[in-house]
């Protein structure tokens, strides 16, 4: 089971799905035009109120997979209450492994600046992790070595996050080359 947060706290979620309701109290709903459709929810549980994240896409479980902060988009959404059911975990016969036919990317783009004191912007990162809708089998990155570095894309340690640096097209092409980074080294065993 994932661990799940809001904001860095800890919280409840979990996956359903459940009939889009209107919302009266936005005249420009963003769902509107799904009011009555069933779609893939995630119901978060937080400071003692319900709420719901849009997760047709993945982006409501990613979002609270990775720390509910606002760094990760979501879209809220109204829904009947009684409407709820339990998502199946996978349509695939249980006895047959995946064919990881369906995939979930997130993307996240950092801003790197000088210092905690000091919020010049001295760089970018994209952060990329790919992982099969059907089964959540996360997929690692081949061929890159871990690490982070300005200079070259890189991966963390356990394989499922490409971190790659990158600039604005307007940038010199030199932006960002001054930053410190790490690799990790290893050693087959003929070492």
């Amino acid at each position: 089971m994932a661990d799940t947060q809001w904001n860095g706290e800890p919280c409840g979620a979990r996956r359903i799905t459940a009939i889009v309701a209107d919302d009266g109290r936005f005249p420009m709903y963003w769902a509107r035009h799904l009011v009555g459709t069933r779609r893939n929810i995630v119901e978060v549980v937080y400071g003692g109120e319900t709420f719901y994240l849009d997760d047709e896409d993945g982006s409501g479980w990613n979002k609270v997979t990775h720390g509910g902060s606002p760094h990760w988009t979501h879209s809220s959404i109204t829904i009947v209450p009684d409407s709820i059911q339990p998502r199946p975990r996978q349509l695939a016969d249980p006895d047959k492994p995946c064919l990881h036919e369906h995939f979930d990317a997130f993307v996240g783009v950092a801003r790197i600046t000088a210092s905690d004191t000091d919020p010049t912007v001295v760089g970018y990162a994209a952060e990329v992790k790919v992982s099969c809708r059907d089964c959540d089998e996360p997929f690692r990155w081949t061929g890159v070595p871990a690490g982070v570095s300005p200079r070259q894309p890189m991966c963390s340690v356990d394989e499922t996050e490409l971190r790659a640096p990158l600039r604005p097209a307007s940038a010199d092409p030199d932006f960002g080359m001054g930053l410190p980074g790490f690799a990790v080294g290893y050693r087959g065993a003929d070492r």
